[in-house]
């Protein structure tokens, strides 16, 4: 009975207001939407589906602008707790509905609904004052709402609960605060801007690189001159090799040439001692062969050595000695 008497109402009113005379008159289809959708905003929120009624009060109120469909707004945003677009619905109809003449009972009773009611609003709505520094005009948005310069420093009128404030100004840093007020409370939020840094933003790219600016990068060998070192260090490790093999033959041979020096008298031996003077040529060809291949090596590594890097070249360079010891005597041979 209370919707078809709130629908009936919206009609009556729609059609005989002085108000609606004044401005584009709607058409019959116009009429017959908006009652449709204000009376599924009235069942909606009689369910207590406040967010669908709400969507369905304002496309009715857009339609035909009637006192008794925002009424109807209003009413559905203090039970959201949308307390500052409830303030002003309800200002709206006192504004409009309150200096007209003549004005019919359901509109009248709008207006006097929205005198009544907007006095508890009144009493909940919570406050803010929204300070910045650091930057001369920032950009300030309240919960993604953009915040009038002129209004910062001074209270402003927000739904009790949580809230965000962001400021940006170019040349700053963003800043971001949160804050919780209760009803009928009054919150401060302060935010201060700093200069941005000289690192660029994120995506840019590295600085560029100044006079200044040493940069260190991984060396990378060139792979044919670091295989002619390494071949280097084996021929040397074959001319070690060879060196210490033609120094113990060496050795052996001097000491089997000393025990045939006893027992031979000039060029001659007693044939008793033929095993020892084959074993004495033996060793005596066996140093020479050890030495021969040190003396190659080293020649060969040197070779290799001196074609690595710069680097690598200085040190084959270096002063060398290398000892040797053979069949006919010893020494050193070396670079100095």
């Amino acid at each position: 009975m209370r919707s078809r008497f709130f629908l009936r109402a919206v009609v009556v009113a729609a059609l005989v207001t002085g108000h609606a005379a004044a401005q584009n008159t709607p058409s019959a289809a116009d009429i017959a939407q908006a009652r449709d959708l204000g009376g599924q905003a009235q069942a909606a929120f009689e369910a207590s589906n406040f967010a669908e009624s709400e969507k369905l009060w304002t496309a009715a109120q857009k339609i035909y602008p009637a006192p008794t469909l925002t009424l109807g707004l209003a009413r559905t945003q203090v039970k959201l707790g949308r307390l500052v677009l409830a303030h002003e619905s309800y200002q709206k109809i006192i504004r409009e509905q309150g200096s007209q003449a003549n004005l019919t009972p359901a509109f009248a009773d709008a207006l006097a609904a929205a005198k009544s009611e907007i006095e508890g609003v009144n009493a909940k709505l919570a406050n803010v004052v929204i300070t910045v520094d650091g930057a001369s005009n920032p950009t300030v948005t309240l919960d993604d709402q953009p915040v009038s310069a002129g209004g910062l420093g001074l209270k402003r009128p927000v739904d009790p609960g949580q809230h965000t404030v962001k400021a940006e100004a170019p040349g700053f840093q963003p800043a971001t605060t949160t804050f919780q007020v209760g009803e009928a409370g009054l919150a401060e939020a302060k935010l201060h801007l700093e200069k941005a840094g000289d690192a660029p933003p994120t995506g840019t790219g590295p600085a560029p690189v100044t006079n200044n600016t040493v940069e260190e990068h991984p060396v990378v060998l060139d792979s044919k001159k670091s295989s002619r070192k390494t071949l280097a260090y084996v021929a040397w490790g074959v001319g070690g090799a060879g060196l210490v093999f033609g120094a113990i033959t060496g050795l052996l041979a001097i000491g089997k040439h000393g025990d045939l020096a006893d027992k031979c008298t000039g060029d001659k031996c007693p044939s008793a001692q033929k095993s020892d003077i084959d074993s004495y040529k033996t060793m005596g060809t066996l140093s020479t062969v050890g030495f021969i291949v040190a003396g190659a090596g080293v020649a060969v590594g040197t070779v290799f050595f001196l074609t690595a890097p710069k680097s690598d070249a200085k040190a084959a360079l270096a002063p060398r000695v290398v000892p040797y010891v053979g069949a006919s005597g010893g020494g050193v041979v070396g670079r100095f």
